[in-house]
């Protein structure tokens, strides 16, 4: 029986029971498993980051129903997205840009009863007619393409150059930039970091994780996965230096 996840920024709302409804009216017997609903509200780039750092911990078919939407109601479409043994299902916004090996794209053909929920119209039962068996040309027609953001990362000499992806439940500040790019500019545990970001220079510790700092003090590591993090020990890095999502980051030794 194939598996579906769900990713959404509705929180613990009715929107998401709505779905669980509609799938387990078309397939009663789907297994449904969360993954988020906490995706900061109207953040698509948080919602490919949590989609683009889990799903390869699914199993083969699993099938991930993810809305992120604030676009919901205008021309955007609906898609699903092969990969390898797993299937994508929502709106073609920049959702699935670090989903690897997508191999077909199919925009959904089926129309909302209401233009504010595709969520419960569209998406929940597509992922709940592929669990049943039913294969993405029945559902959509095939396409050239998606949409995806891209995320800027590299080196110039000894300065990496990245954007800020997006901020973590815990206030942790998740990076483009990879274990790569500090390498290439020789950073090492221990080492202090210059760090550039919202115009300000700051120096950061180079840490393996967390518990190796003070309580309350800014320092950087590579998250569990493989981005460069900026983070207050047992605190919101992100309330404290003012950051959202999508700034630019320069990190030099």
């Amino acid at each position: 029986m194939r598996l579906i996840t769900l990713t959404t920024d509705f929180g613990w709302t009715e929107y998401v029971g709505a779905m669980k409804g509609v799938i387990h009216s078309i397939h009663p017997g789907a297994r449904v498993v969360d993954i988020t609903h906490g995706v900061r509200r109207f953040d698509v780039r948080q919602g490919a980051y949590i989609l683009g750092t889990t799903y390869l911990y699914f199993p083969k078919g699993t099938i991930h129903c993810a809305v992120v939407d604030p676009g919901v109601g205008t021309a955007r479409r609906g898609i699903i997205l092969s990969a390898g043994s797993q299937t994508f299902v929502g709106p073609d916004n920049g959702l699935f840009s670090m989903v690897e090996g997508v191999e077909e794209a199919y925009e959904i053909k089926a129309k909302p009863k209401a233009r504010t929920f595709w969520g419960r119209d569209v998406f929940a039962p597509a992922a709940a007619r592929l669990a049943a068996g039913a294969k993405p040309q029945e559902l959509g027609r095939r396409v050239n393409g998606y949409e995806r953001l891209e995320f800027r990362a590299g080196v110039s000499g000894k300065l990496a150059l990245g954007e800020v992806i997006c901020v973590d439940h815990f206030g942790d500040i998740i990076t483009s930039l990879k274990e790569e790019h500090l390498t290439a500019i020789g950073a090492e545990h221990g080492a202090r970091l210059e760090v550039r970001l919202k115009g300000k220079k700051r120096s950061f510790r180079f840490l393996e994780s967390y518990g190796h700092a003070r309580r309350g003090e800014l320092i950087c590591l590579v998250g569990s996965a493989g981005h460069l993090e900026l983070a207050v020990n047992q605190g919101d890095a992100a309330a404290r230096l003012g950051v959202a999502g999508g700034e630019g980051i320069e990190v030099r030794l």
